[in-house]
């Protein structure tokens, strides 16, 4: 294994692997997309009842002993909801029609939680920077919550508002597929465009602003090129894609572009974000023999890096959402390969510490301070122009019996139709 043989070899006498320990050991390493709830879920009828048995080995890329092992520093746990079309719903062109993504997601956020609660010796709740470095410092995985795809919203900044309470502190813009607020790259083979710019709409504009001011990370990975290009030039905070490579190494619509590398770093008029290099071999290539592996890996950080500056680049595996992980890098119990790969190349260990989670801690907290900074700002009152059930005249029931008559005279008066109208 190539990128495996480079992280292991002993250069001029210097062992690259030991040192990546030692430095994982003393400053944590974030992985900003893990999906191992979505394999409980997948795996169990009733999904809590299987959060004990993370503390063995599990099925996939992802259980605690290997986390630990891994010596991984911190996690985002992903809520995610297949799209529409993988479960047999369909919301409609307008997106209106009722599917199961709010509750799903829900019972996703309740699953990570009792994962959390279920293993108080290893795992530790996490929402700040400092919440990151105090599990880290008890000897725990600080375990954080992301969410990937605006689907799971159910076209509402209310539902949105619920999440940043319970927890959630990035959204995902859009998954494979389109939603109200924003236009997707798909999955890799061609997507019909959406939207008249096969960006934002509207309402996605406003979600942009609201997500910052309830402190949530806007997410690019998996949005269209326009997407991603606007919420950049709306965004008051930094932005992250939390799992992507890099297009010019890897020809692949999931992955960002020169052109939207260059809107990030620390000139005048960029946006102070990161992106989080991803493990996933069809985003990392190539795709024939001797295929995708960890040096290919340190390839796509260091060519994002080369443009952003290493302050803005960092590392995401998609374990447990993917078939199989590059080489070198199969499971959670092998990030210090990738570390090892980065101090052989000449890497410091201050701009490696930063890769680890240095970047994405200080994006963390300037996010905080955006918030702290619209603190004083009203909830946004935007909803989806195409909803058809505001106002909720309806909801009277027969007769209008359970609206005051107060109440009943004026919804007669302004939205009853007459038919000599």
């Amino acid at each position: 294994m190539i990128g495996l043989a480079l992280s292991l070899q002993v250069h001029a006498g210097h062992n690259y692997y030991d040192q990546a320990i030692k430095l994982m050991e003393s400053s944590p390493l974030i992985d900003t997309h893990v999906d191992l709830p979505q394999i409980i879920r997948s795996l169990n009828r009733s999904p809590l009842e299987a959060v004990s048995q993370i503390n063995e080995s599990y099925p996939g890329h992802v259980d605690i002993p290997r986390m630990r092992e891994g010596r991984l520093g911190a996690t985002f746990w992903s809520v995610w909801t297949p799209c529409h079309e993988l479960v047999g719903e369909n919301p409609g062109l307008d997106f209106n029609t009722p599917t199961s993504a709010v509750r799903d997601a829900l019972e996703m956020v309740d699953l990570i939680q009792n994962m959390i609660d279920r293993h108080p010796d290893y795992l530790q709740y996490a929402h700040s920077s400092r919440d990151i470095t105090e599990a880290f410092d008890a000897g725990k995985i600080a375990c954080l919550i992301g969410m990937e795809g605006s689907h799971q919203l159910g076209n509402s900044l209310a539902v949105l508002r619920i999440f940043a309470q319970l927890g959630v502190r990035y959204l995902t813009l859009t998954h494979t597929c389109h939603s109200s607020f924003a236009s997707s790259a798909g999955a890799g083979a061609p997507i019909k465009k959406a939207h008249h710019n096969n960006g934002l709409t509207e309402l996605g504009r406003q979600l942009i602003h609201e997500l910052n001011r309830v402190g949530i990370m806007v997410d690019l990975s998996h949005t269209s090129d326009e997407t991603a290009r606007e919420a950049i030039l709306l965004s008051k905070a930094p932005v992250v894609w939390t799992h992507s490579g890099a297009r010019a190494l890897w020809d692949h619509p999931r992955n960002v572009p020169d052109k939207i590398l260059r809107l990030i770093g620390d000139g005048p008029g960029q946006n102070k974000g990161v992106i989080q290099s991803v493990f996933y071999p069809p985003f990392i290539g190539p795709t024939d023999t001797p295929g995708a592996n960890v040096s290919r890996v340190a390839d796509h950080i260091e060519h994002i890096a080369n443009i952003v500056g290493k302050q803005h680049v960092g590392i995401a595996s998609d374990f447990d959402g993917m078939y199989a992980s590059v080489e070198g890098l199969e499971d959670a119990s092998k990030y210090p390969v990738l570390v090892a790969e980065l101090l052989s190349r000449g890497w410091t260990e201050e701009d490696t510490q930063n890769v680890m989670g240095g970047n994405l801690m200080r994006v963390m907290d300037e996010v905080d301070a955006v918030k702290k900074e619209l603190a004083a700002e009203l909830p946004s009152t935007a909803i989806w122009e195409m909803r058809t059930d505001l106002p909720a005249v309806t909801w009277g029931g027969l007769g209008q019996a359970y609206f005051p008559l107060e109440v009943q005279s004026i919804i007669a008066e302004k939205y009853t139709r007459h038919d000599e109208l």
